[in-house]
Order: C-alpha cells, then structure tokens, then sequence
C-alpha cells in the first residue's frame, strides 16, 4: 500500500523512518539546523539508521501538536521524550518541515531545540 505525503511526514517525524525509504529522492537534502547536512539517499538513511538504533535503546514517546499540509510542503511540530536506561528524561521540541516532488520526499529541515540541557 502505497503512503501518502501525509503518512510518509508523520512516520519520519516519529521515528518511524525505514517506512519512508521508499519515498526518499535519491538526491534527497535534509538539513538539521545547527547540527548537520545530510545529501543524498545512502547518507539520510544511514543516518536514520544509526537515530533509529538510539530510539530502540531508549523508552521513546513521540507528541505530534500541529500539522499543516500545503501543496508540496508539509510541516510537523512536535515533541518527543525519551528516557534512558538510569531514568535521565531529555525532552526535544522539534518542527519537521517535507518538500515532496513527484511523489518523492526531496527536502527535509529540522529545527530541535533540547528543552532540559
């Protein structure tokens, strides 16, 4: 069953990323703001890859607060909180902003803010 734009937002925003592969333009850009510059189809997925294997190490719980789905473009604001192993709790508000082209995902930018540094 194939995803909508919608669908492949939310599964990247909550870490649900290996269902989105699929959707990834080759030349995909994702841009962390402040953090790193990921180019490229092997690059974003490795990198997921290696975020996904934390998220599994960790008690994880994603909020999405709002969506706004426009044209090509979609944006998602959200938290997520994970707690670790000794009971740390780090808190990470983010909005996750997808430009699609031709049913590929060819864009992302994150903007995190950790909220209890």
């Amino acid at each position: 069953m194939k995803l909508s734009n919608i669908q492949i937002a939310t599964s990247f925003s909550t870490g649900q990323f290996a269902d989105t592969f699929p959707y990834l333009s080759d030349n995909i850009l994702w841009i962390i703001a402040g953090e790193r510059v990921l180019e490229g189809k092997p690059a974003v997925t490795a990198f997921c890859n290696q975020t996904a294997k934390y998220f599994s190490e960790v008690t994880t719980e994603f909020k999405i607060s709002n969506t706004i789905n426009s044209d090509n473009y979609i944006a998602i604001e959200g938290t997520a909180t994970f707690i670790n192993k000794t009971n740390k709790k780090t808190v990470v508000s983010s909005c996750d902003i997808y430009h699609f082209e031709n049913d590929s995902l060819i864009q992302i930018n994150s903007y995190c803010i950790t909220e209890n540094k």
